[in-house]
């Protein structure tokens, strides 16, 4: 799955020149917590945030008015206050790169670039948590099993053997190493009709650690 198939394309963006009144007003007006700015052919230089937009305003320990304040917002401008070393990801990463860059820069959003380097979409937190649920079948009907088993070569395919002879399809499946000779499987099927596959797994040699079912909409 590529970041182009998740990112919103329609992108709220603001120049450089512009003030910080108009951007603080940009996002109030459309509830957003940050802006990209780009120049007049869609260049990110740069990204303005509600943290920035607060660190703007004067304090509440301040004497000044309200419309005072508002003028002196009005006066600062975005390229005086934006972050200019903006984290970008391209529209044809996978979204892994995404998740990444999100979890190691503690982010919630990243601006999406084409081969030309302009803004093309955004993708945020949330598009990721989606995709996660996504990939792993949580929105459908399924039975997990998780499987503790030797890190070797074959075992998945053993294992998705018994599937394949039993006619199940498998909705999901994830691995991961414990430790230096052992694996974890996680994997998600349609058990409505073929909970036996269970004991068949069981019966290959297989420790099975955890065994649940969601119904679609719980």
């Amino acid at each position: 799955m590529i970041i182009r198939e998740l990112m919103t394309s329609d992108v709220l963006t603001i120049g450089e020149e512009k003030s910080m009144l108009e951007a603080r007003e940009l996002m109030l007006s459309n509830n957003y917590r940050r802006i990209p700015v780009v120049d007049d052919i869609k260049r990110i230089r740069g990204i303005i945030t509600d943290g920035d937009i607060g660190r703007s305003e004067p304090s509440d320990a301040s004497t000044l008015s309200k419309y005072e304040a508002s003028y002196l917002l009005s006066k600062l401008k975005v390229r005086d206050v934006m972050t200019k070393a903006v984290i970008t990801v391209r529209e044809t990463d996978g979204i892994e790169i995404a998740a990444y860059q999100l979890y190691k820069n503690k982010i919630g959003a990243l601006p999406v670039v084409n081969d030309e380097n302009k803004l093309c979409g955004i993708i945020t937190d949330s598009d990721i948590f989606k995709a996660f649920v996504d990939i792993m079948g949580y929105a459908q009907t399924s039975t997990k099993i998780t499987i503790d088993t030797t890190d070797k070569v074959g075992v998945l395919a053993d294992i998705t053997g018994i599937f394949k002879e039993r006619g199940i399809n498998i909705i999901s499946i994830v691995t991961r190493n414990v430790g230096n000779s052992n694996a974890e499987i996680v994997l998600r099927a349609d058990l409505t009709n073929g909970m036996d596959v269970v004991e068949q797994i069981r019966e290959a040699g297989f420790n099975i650690t955890d065994i649940s079912t969601l119904k679609a909409g719980q």
